[in-house]
Formats: structure tokens, C-alpha cells, sequence
């Protein structure tokens, strides 16, 4: 018997998945970390601390299973996009990990795009100009902190990092480095006019290959701790987002995947690169062929949690609440930009607002005018993507909101599209595990999700589409308000 581990190195936590050779779950484990915010616009983290974590993932995952650890054939990685981390010349990190989160760049961006267009970046790159990215990362660094910039030998993202304590090589996956604000998607390699603009060398950055790249050397010393036996090859994987929609199934031309965990993403596979003339959406590689385009959001289950907090009230009693609220939540509106945004507005000072507060609103109101505008943030992106391609039939689930029969059919009614909602037990391990075993394009899809169907409600679907309107409308003067305030903000200082 063969088995296979997938790894996800994710924002929050490391998780791992044990899989047999009909890729049933055979066991699983998770390892959190915390994430430093010191001050405002912080979100660092300690790579060691992540190191330790999937190490520890790995263990958990054998430790039962001794007689199942000389099978292990290979261990699949995925990882959250847009992590920047600089290395001394023995590879030792020189400061902390800075993750997508971390918009203490958007001040020097803005400056920046201020004094001239940035959109050629997108143009070649595929990633939005904001301060997620790498590439805002190292000219926010370039200004705060030059001398730590000379002195890094190495740039690279988290799994880079972990890969090379494992194996010795510096390598970065196509996935990952499209992400990164630097990667050029024709040549797929580093684009020397963005580094060039930044005041980088080439040679300060890992060797882009394949998603399905299998490492060729292995220390074993790292092994060891790890539990894993040398026979057991490492498969360098791709990105969270890209293997979700592997893990969905959703990798059919046109089939859209949408997660909502902390935050939410909207992703469609393409066999193409698509831009927005806006640049208001990513696209980044998947495998040969395979690009997946579309918008992430800052605000999904953590304006839940915001909110849950305010009213210490726990999940199970704000969806109650919620329930006794009429759709359209009596007129009142909710914007959650409340840890700024990415798609569709790709502005990290914007501000979250409820709109049309009114003596009738209750508790129940507030969060359900919660829960709807999440979903028509989210269905504001999807617009766009299909206006960027074709329209889809159905969207593929997943996330932790799926917990909420409440939320899963206020999906269905604002996209007016069938919601497959899918078992699949942490799909990037899942995709990870698959995008190790390509090859050939015919190989995508896996039949091991159960799935479910939800449909749309015809006259919910008529307000909430009357609803949306009006959403969109009055972003128009809020956004005029946003700019106003920031305004007096800055000449306020």
C-alpha cells in the first residue's frame, strides 16, 4: 500500500493530511502559530515557529502509523501566497516573516503610484498592485530599512524556506512566484525591469520550476526530525488558493471555487492568462496550460468574528439572530472592509460602514446585514471575473462558513447560481497531494469530493438582485466619502 501527505502551510496554522492510495483521509493533524501585531498594519510571524510546525504536522501524522511511514511514496506542499522573508548567506533569517496581511507598505505604494503608473507591473505579473504583495514589501522595505535589504543574500516566501531546510536547494514553484509581484507569466522567470525598478539582483531570488517539481536532494537530519524516511520524496506543490480548486474539482474551463475562511476568494481555472484592464483580479499559475484568475477579500469569517466579538455573542446565537431577520435586513446595508480591502477595490485604508441605521434594527439586523455584504463584496468580484471570461453555472464551496444553513442559501440567492458544496477535507492538502501526481492536463480532476447542491430561491433571488443594485450605487459616494476622510486624516497627522 502507497500513501501520500499533503502539507498547507497556511496563514494562521500548518495542517497535513494522510492519504491512502484512493486518496481516503487516513489521518490529519494541525499545528497555529501566532501572528505579531505590534502596531498598526502588523502581521508578522516567526519562521521558526512555522518550521516547528510542520515538522510537528508531519510527526502527528506518523506517530500512529510506524508501520505506514516506510509507504509515505511523497509529501506535497502548499502554502499562503505573498509571505516575504530575507535570509543571511548561511540561509539564517534576518527578521521576521511578513505575511500577505501586512499592509505597512501602502503609504510608500501609494507615494509611489503617485508619481507614476504601476500598471505595466500588472501587466506582465498578473498580481495587483497593493501592499499584500512582495513587491510592495521590498520597496516598503527598500525606504524603512536599506541596509537589511544589502544584507540579504536570500528573498524568498515561507515554503522556500522550509524546503530548504529539507532538501539544501533553493527553489520557488511557478505558483508561488506569480504571486509575487516580480514573476513575469510569459517567461515565467523573474522579470528583470520589476526587480531592476525595485534595485534587486536576480541572483537574490530561487529558481522557478514547476508545480510538480520533485526535489532532488534530501538532509537528513531534517528527516529525521520530521519522522519521514529518505525513500520519501518531496513534491514542491504550488499555492493555497491554486490547489483549493484543485481539491474542489473546480479545474473544468469557466468552473468558479469560492472560499470563505478568515477571508474569501472567488477563482476560476483558465487555459489562458486573463487580466483585468483595472487590474482588479490575480492570475496565477497553476500547471501547464492551467492559470486560475480571480479576486481575494481581506473581510469574510473575520468580520463574523468582529462582530461576534462587539456582541459577545458566540457563532450559533449570531446565525439565530440572523434568522429572524427578513432578507434585506429592513433596509440596512453593510460595506466590511474593516481590515481594508483587495478585490474589487484593491485599497488597503478603506474603511468598513453599515449604511441606513434606522430605531427598528436590532442585533439580528446587524448581523445579517453582515453576512450580506460579505456575499455582495464577493459577488462584485465574480462579476467582474465574468465579464473577464464566461459566465458559470454553479460555484464550488468550501470554508468555515459552510457551518451556517443560513449563509450557504443567502449564497445561492445573491449569485442566483447553483452552490455545490463540497466535502473535501482541507482541499490545498488534497490539491497538493494531486498536483504531485501529474502528468499530463487530463489528470486534474479527482472524483473524491461528496458533494451537495444547493439552488436558488426565484424570489429571494429578485430582491437580493434589486439589492445588489443599490448596494453598488451607494458605494459610488462612499468611496467619495472614504477619500475625504483619509484626506482630513493625513492633514490632520
Amino acid at each position: 500500500m502507497e500513501y501520500r501527505i499533503g502539507i498547507d502551510i497556511g496563514t494562521t496554522s500548518t495542517k497535513g493530511v494522510l492519504y491512502n492510495k484512493q486518496l481516503a483521509v487516513v489521518e490529519a493533524a494541525v499545528e497555529s502559530y501566532p501572528t505579531l501585531r505590534a502596531v498598526e498594519g502588523m502581521a508578522e510571524q516567526d519562521p521558526e515557529h512555522i518550521v516547528g510546525a510542520v515538522i510537528s504536522v508531519i510527526q502527528q501524522l506518523l506517530q500512529n502509523n510506524e508501520d505506514i511511514r516506510k509507504q509515505v511514496k511523497s509529501v506535497s506542499f502548499s502554502s499562503a501566497m505573498h509571505s516575504t522573508l530575507l535570509l543571511s548567506s548561511e540561509g539564517k533569517p534576518l527578521g521576521p516573516v511578513y505575511t500577505w496581511a501586512d499592509n505597512r507598505s501602502n503609504d510608500v505604494l501609494e507615494t509611489i503610484r503617485h508619481e507614476g503608473d504601476l500598471h505595466w507591473v500588472y501587466e506582465r505579473t498578473g498580481t495587483p498592485i497593493h501592499s499584500m504583495s512582495p513587491f510592495s514589501k521590498l520597496l516598503w522595505l527598500k525606504k524603512i530599512s536599506p541596509e537589511l535589504l544589502l544584507e540579504a543574500e536570500h528573498i524568498v516566501g515561507i515554503k522556500e524556506y522550509v524546503m530548504f531546510l529539507f532538501t539544501g536547494e533553493w527553489k520557488i514553484d511557478y505558483s508561488i512566484a506569480s504571486a509575487t509581484g516580480l514573476f513575469n507569466l510569459q517567461t515565467l522567470d523573474w522579470d528583470r525591469d520589476i526587480l531592476e525598478f525595485i534595485g534587486l539582483d536576480r541572483e537574490s531570488f530561487s529558481a522557478p520550476v514547476d508545480t510538480n517539481y520533485v526535489y532532488t536532494q534530501s538532509l537528513e537530519g531534517m528527516y529525521d526530525k520530521a519522522g519521514l524516511s529518505l525513500d520519501t520524496v518531496l513534491v514542491i506543490g504550488a499555492s493555497d488558493g491554486c490547489l483549493a480548486n484543485l481539491g474542489l474539482n473546480a479545474v473544468g474551463l469557466n468552473e468558479v471555487a469560492m472560499t470563505i475562511g478568515t477571508s474569501g476568494a472567488l477563482r476560476m481555472v483558465t487555459d489562458q492568462i486573463i487580466l483585468d484592464p483595472k487590474g482588479r483580479l490575480f492570475c496565477y499559475y497553476l500547471s501547464k496550460n492551467r492559470w486560475v484568475v480571480g479576486g481575494a477579500v481581506n473581510n469574510g469569517g473575520n468580520a463574523f468574528q468582529w462582530l461576534a466579538d462587539v456582541l459577545s455573542l458566540n457563532y450559533e446565537q449570531l446565525n439565530k439572530l440572523a434568522e429572524e431577520v427578513d432578507p434585506g435586513s429592513d433596509g440596512l446595508m453593510f460595506y466590511p472592509y474593516l481590515n481594508g480591502e483587495r478585490a474589487p477595490l484593491w485599497d488597503g485604508s478603506v474603511k468598513a460602514q453599515f449604511i441606513g441605521i434606522d430605531a427598528i434594527h436590532s442585533k439580528g439586523h446587524f448581523v445579517r446585514a453582515l453576512m450580506e455584504g460579505v456575499l455582495y463584496n464577493l459577488a462584485e468580484v465574480l462579476e467582474i471575473l465574468e465579464k473577464s471570461s464566461e459566465k458559470s453555472r454553479c460555484i464550488k464551496v468550501t470554508g468555515g462558513y459552510l457551518r451556517s444553513s443560513l449563509w450557504k442559501q443567502m449564497t445561492a440567492d445573491i449569485f442566483n447560481k447553483q452552490i455545490i458544496l463540497s466535502k473535501q477535507f482541507e482541499s490545498s492538502c488534497l490539491g497538493a497531494v494531486l498536483i504531485g501526481e501529474l502528468d499530463n492536463e487530463s489528470q486534474l480532476r479527482s472524483d473524491s469530493a461528496e458533494e451537495s447542491i444547493i439552488e436558488p430561491d426565484a424570489d429571494r433571488v429578485q430582491m437580493y438582485g434589486e439589492l445588489f443594485e443599490l448596494y453598488q450605487k451607494l458605494s459610488v459616494p462612499l468611496k467619495e466619502m472614504q477619500r475625504i476622510r483619509q484626506g482630513y486624516l493625513i492633514n490632520n497627522q
